[in-house]
C-alpha cells in the first residue's frame, strides 16, 4: 500500500506491500505504476529459488524497447548477471549500470533475492550543480576540486552555490583571481553568498588582498556594493532595473578596478522612498561618504541623466562618464513614447503592476533574450511595488538640457542599434553637445546593451576606462 498521498507531495510503498505480477519463474513489482514516477521508469523483479530467473535476457534496442540505460541495485540475496556472455556476481551495497545495447539476464544466487532496476534515456538529464561540488570534495587537492566543480558550469553557468564552492577551492588553491571572480557571481546568483562569505575559512587568503571579497553596506537609503581596487568606476541602474542589470560587469570588471554599484532609491535593496529626495543627490552622499573622488559615471536610461546631473552639480568628483542610452530633461519624446507612457501610467493607476511591468519589458526589451526579459521583469515589478504612492524624484539639476555643453569629461556615449528612436536622437544630440564625447553602437541590442549584450559591451567600453587610468 501507498502511503503520504493526498496531495502531500510523496510517496511511500515497502516491497512487500506491491502487487505482483508472476512472470515465469519470477516476480514483477510495479514500483512505478504504484508510486506514479513520471521522470524515470522503475520496478524490481524477485526470485523465489536460487538458479530462478530474476531478470529476462533482453537488451534496450529493439522496436519494443525504452531504449533506456539501466541502473541495477540488488535490495536482497545475490544475482548473476550475464552481459554480452560475461558473467559478474552482484550483492547488496553494488550498483550496476547496463548501457542500452548490452544484453543482460540475470539469475538468483539465493532464495529470495530482489533487485531494483532505474532506466532513463541516455543524455536526457545532466547532473545536479550540487553533484559537481559535492564530487569536488572526494579530491585531495584545491586544483583538481576546482577543476571538478568547474565542469558543473557548462550546464549552470550562473548557479550562485556552485559558484561559491569555486570560490573557496581557487581560494584554496592559490588562485585568486579566479576565487574573486566566482565569489562575484555567488553573490549576485544567490542572495545567500553574502552570509556565507563573512566568516569562511576557506576564503582568507582572499580577505589578505584588498578588494577581492565584495563588500556591501547600507549608506543613508542607498544599498552599496563594492569590489575590486584601482580606477574607481560608479554603476548607475536604469530605471527599468536595479543593480543587478549590471551583473556581467560587476563579475568582469574588478579585477581591474574598483568598483561600485548600487540601487537608487525605490530599486532593489534600497527599498521604498520617504519623503523628498534625489536619485542624484543619493549618488554624491554616497561619493562623499565612500571618498571617492574623480570617478568614472556609467549610467544607464535614467541612471545615465543621473550621472550627467552629478557631473554638473561636482565635476569636482567626475573623471569620465559612460552613458548607455541616457535620458535627458528636456528631449521632445515621440508619440511613441508617449503613447507608451500612457499605457504605463494607466496600468499603475489601476493598481496593475503587472501589466505595467509587461508593458515595459515589451517596449524597452522587445529583442532582448528571455532570460534578460525575466531577469527586468522581476527587477522592474519590484520597483513598481516600492514606487507606488511614493513622492516623486526632484532633480538635482533641473535644467540639464541647456547646460550639456558645460559638461567637459571624457565620455563614452553607447546605444544598442535596436533601441527606440528617440534614444538615438539623444545619442546623437549628446555626441554633437557634450565638448569630449564619442558614441559607440551595440549590435543586436535593445535598450540594455550591458546586459544584452555584454562582451559588446565591454569591448567597446573597457579600452575607454583604460584611457582614463
Amino acid at each position: 500500500m501507498t502511503k503520504f498521498d493526498g496531495g502531500l507531495g510523496a510517496r511511500h510503498v515497502r516491497l512487500a506491500d506491491l502487487p505482483q505480477a508472476e512472470i515465469g519463474d519470477h516476480i514483477w513489482h510495479p514500483v512505478r505504476r504504484e508510486l506514479g514516477a513520471t521522470g524515470f521508469g522503475v520496478g524490481a523483479y524477485s526470485a523465489a529459488k536460487a538458479g530462478d530467473v530474476l531478470v529476462d535476457t533482453h537488451d534496450e534496442e529493439g522496436s519494443g524497447s525504452n531504449h533506456h540505460e539501466e541502473l541495477y541495485v540488488v535490495l536482497r540475496g545475490r544475482a548473476l548477471f550475464e552481459l554480452d556472455g560475461r558473467e559478474l556476481d552482484i550483492g547488496p551495497e553494488e550498483f550496476l549500470l547496463v548501457a542500452a545495447e548490452t544484453r543482460r539476464g540475470a539469475r538468483a544466487l539465493v532464495d529470495g533475492t530482489s533487485v531494483l532496476v532505474i532506466g532513463g534515456t541516455p543524455g536526457a538529464v545532466t547532473p545536479a550543480p550540487y553533484e559537481h561540488w559535492y564530487a569536488a570534495l572526494t579530491a585531495d587537492e584545491p586544483s583538481v576540486s576546482a577543476e571538478i566543480a568547474a565542469a558543473g558550469l557548462v550546464d549552470h553557468p550562473r548557479h550562485g552555490h556552485l559558484h561559491y564552492q569555486l570560490a573557496c577551492f581557487n581560494a584554496l588553491a592559490g588562485d585568486l583571481d579566479a576565487a574573486a571572480r566566482h565569489l562575484r557571481q555567488s553573490v549576485t546568483s544567490d542572495e545567500r553568498a553574502w552570509s556565507w562569505l563573512v566568516d569562511d575559512v576557506d576564503l582568507d587568503a582572499l580577505r589578505d588582498v584588498a578588494g577581492r571579497v565584495p563588500t556591501r553596506r547600507t549608506i543613508g537609503p542607498v544599498c552599496v556594493e563594492q569590489a575590486g581596487t584601482g580606477l574607481d568606476v560608479v554603476l548607475l541602474h536604469a530605471g527599468i532595473a536595479d543593480s543587478r542589470m549590471w551583473d556581467p560587469q560587476w563579475v568582469a570588471w574588478p579585477d581591474a578596478r574598483r568598483i561600485t554599484r548600487l540601487d537608487l532609491r525605490g530599486f532593489g535593496r534600497s527599498g521604498r522612498p520617504v519623503g523628498s529626495f534625489s536619485h542624484a543627490g543619493d549618488v554624491v552622499a554616497v561619493l562623499d561618504e565612500l571618498s571617492l573622488e574623480r570617478v568614472v559615471l556609467v549610467g544607464a536610461s535614467l541612471g545615465g541623466r543621473v550621472a550627467l546631473e552629478v557631473a554638473l552639480a561636482r565635476p569636482e568628483l567626475v573623471r569620465g562618464l559612460v552613458l548607455a542610452a541616457p535620458a535627458v530633461s528636456g528631449h521632445s519624446w515621440s508619440a511613441e513614447f508617449e503613447a507608451f507612457g500612457e499605457a504605463e501610467d494607466e496600468a499603475l493607476a489601476g493598481g496593475d503592476v503587472d501589466r505595467a511591468t509587461d508593458v515595459n519589458v515589451d517596449f524597452w526589451l522587445p529583442a532582448a533574450p528571455d532570460w534578460v526579459r525575466a531577469a527586468v521583469h522581476e527587477q522592474q515589478h519590484n520597483a513598481f511595488v516600492l514606487q507606488l504612492g511614493a513622492a516623486e524624484e526632484s532633480l538635482l539639476e533641473a535644467d540639464l538640457a541647456s547646460r550639456l555643453s558645460e559638461i567637459d569629461v571624457p565620455s563614452l556615449v553607447v546605444v544598442g542599434d535596436a533601441d527606440r528612436a528617440d534614444f538615438q536622437a539623444i545619442t546623437e544630440r549628446l555626441v554633437r553637445t557634450l565638448p569630449d564625447a564619442r558614441r559607440a553602437t551595440i549590435a543586436g541590442a535593445n535598450h540594455l546593451p550591458s546586459l544584452e549584450q555584454p562582451s559588446a559591451f565591454d569591448s567597446a567600453v573597457l579600452p575607454f576606462l583604460d584611457s582614463l587610468e
